[in-house]
Formats: C-alpha cells, sequence, structure tokens
C-alpha cells in the first residue's frame, strides 16, 4: 500500500492566491496541507462568502463535486504559500478497493467533515456572534492570526465591524 501511495500523490509547492480549484467544473482531487492555509468559498451577488479553512494537517476538497463528479459553484485557493500532497478521485477509488484501510480511513475523514459542518450549520443558528468567535479562536488557534478578517467575518457569518468590536472586548 505504501509504494502505491506514493505512486499516486503528486506533492506541489503553491504560490499565496493560486486557486486549487474553480466554479463550474468538477473537483476531481482532493488536497493534504502539508504546510500553508487554504480557503474554500463562493461568491454570492458578487461577495465573496467562506465556507472554510484548512491548514496543516487537514484535507481540503469541494466534497459535493468530489463525491458527486459534479461541476460545482466554489472557489479553493490558498492564502499563503502552501505545499500540498493532491490525489484524484480515480487514484483514491482504486486504492479504497485495493485496500479495505484505505476505505475505512476514506470513511473517517467523511465523518469528521460532516461532522465539523453540522457543528457549523448548528453555531451559526443558535450561538451569538460572541460565541462563533470564541469557538473558532479555541479551535482554530493555528489559523486566527494568519486569516484575514474579513474572510473571518464572513466564515463567522457575521460583518467586519462586528468582529472587529468582539475582538477588541
Amino acid at each position: 500500500m505504501k509504494l502505491r501511495l506514493e505512486k499516486i500523490c503528486q506533492e506541489n509547492i503553491l504560490p499565496q492566491k493560486h486557486f486549487l480549484h474553480e466554479p463550474n467544473r468538477a473537483c476531481l482531487n482532493t488536497f493534504f496541507i502539508k504546510k500553508g492555509l487554504v480557503r474554500i468559498y463562493y461568491l454570492k451577488n458578487g461577495k465573496e462568502i467562506t465556507d472554510n479553512f484548512s491548514a496543516e494537517n487537514e484535507w481540503i476538497t469541494s466534497i459535493y463535486s468530489f463525491l458527486q463528479n459534479i461541476p460545482d459553484h466554489f472557489y479553493i485557493q490558498t492564502l499563503e504559500e502552501t505545499e500540498v500532497i493532491k490525489i484524484s478521485i480515480d487514484d483514491l477509488e482504486d486504492c479504497f478497493i485495493d485496500f479495505p484501510e484505505m476505505e475505512r480511513f476514506g470513511r473517517m475523514l467523511i465523518s469528521k467533515y460532516f461532522l465539523e459542518q453540522s457543528e457549523r450549520i448548528i453555531s451559526l443558528q443558535f450561538n451569538s456572534a460572541k460565541e462563533r468567535y470564541k469557538f473558532f479562536e479555541r479551535a482554530s488557534k493555528n489559523k486566527l492570526t494568519r486569516v484575514p478578517l474579513g474572510m473571518l467575518a464572513s466564515y463567522l457569518g457575521m460583518t467586519q465591524e462586528t468582529l472587529s468590536r468582539i475582538r477588541s472586548l
């Protein structure tokens, strides 16, 4: 299995503001971040809405597009120079067939992703802006000082002014 993984993994160092995925095409790859920071976002009425951030030792993909092999409306962009390991869906599917432990690993990653998304939705529905910020501050210390405030405000579902007020308390 190790040799197979070495064969299918492509390592790349990407500059800041590099797009890993753009709208209106299927996202055929998943990315493991060795170093750097990446965000996933979409445009709504011309405004960027941040959906997620990923940093060192995390994965990022446009999950719906990746799993369904259909175009979507998301951008995935580096916020810093970023070192990634890229794996295509086809290579990953072949590994799932050949190595049951890889399929289990994939299920664990998907479960983790859906739990995080569920927590985020619950947080947006039931927590105050201050509570959402404090949770991000605790859960994402490695990202807090690296994410531009406007993007963080968008992710947390608040204006940049509200975020600035909360941070000054």
